[in-house]
């Protein structure tokens, strides 16, 4: 990591009490990445209802993991592993919901931390599935360098607007 910043960055497990600081990197991340791409009141209604502190605690509390990426204790990123809720998903996925590193921060080894974490979290699955916006050529670029291939398209909702994704898959090693 070439960032100062970057090198005292801390990747830790998130629980339920941690949920208000997932919401907040959430939503900071997810305007960062997507304002002026993606309607500012699709934008909203989606980190109302999908980064809602209480909406991430639930997700905690049945099952979902999570981890922190934070740099002097302020969240700077994150990623989410849940059940799948993909149509291309088979026995044995699971979803890498969310992953997602405030642009400071891009290019300093953080998000491949925060992969990591995560790919050591999906231990005892087959594959790991996610889906981004198949015109975030960075993210696609990101994961296409950690092993993933496309596997299907989807039509993503965001806040009532739909946006088409494409669905990658990495195929995880046998514990």
């Amino acid at each position: 990591m070439s960032d100062p910043l970057a090198n005292r960055a801390v990747i830790r497990t998130a629980g339920v009490a941690d949920a208000g600081r997932l919401s907040l990197i959430a939503n900071a991340t997810f305007l960062e990445t997507f304002a002026g791409m993606i309607a500012g009141n699709a934008l909203v209604a989606h980190c109302e209802a999908q980064h809602a502190p209480a909406y991430l605690a639930r997700l905690l509390d049945a099952g979902a993991r999570a981890w922190l990426a934070e740099v002097d204790d302020a969240p700077v990123g994150y990623a989410l592993l849940n059940r799948p809720e993909l149509d291309a998903a088979r026995d044995g996925d699971i979803e890498l919901k969310k992953i997602y590193l405030l642009s400071r921060f891009h290019g300093s080894g953080i998000a491949r931390d925060l992969f990591d974490a995560a790919k050591a979290g999906a231990r005892g699955h087959q594959r790991l599935l996610l889906g981004v916006k198949d015109d975030n050529r960075r993210a696609i670029a990101f994961y296409t360098k950690q092993g993933f291939r496309k596997i299907a398209t989807r039509r993503f909702d965001v806040g009532g607007t739909l946006y088409d994704d494409v669905v990658l898959a990495r195929e995880l090693d046998r514990d």
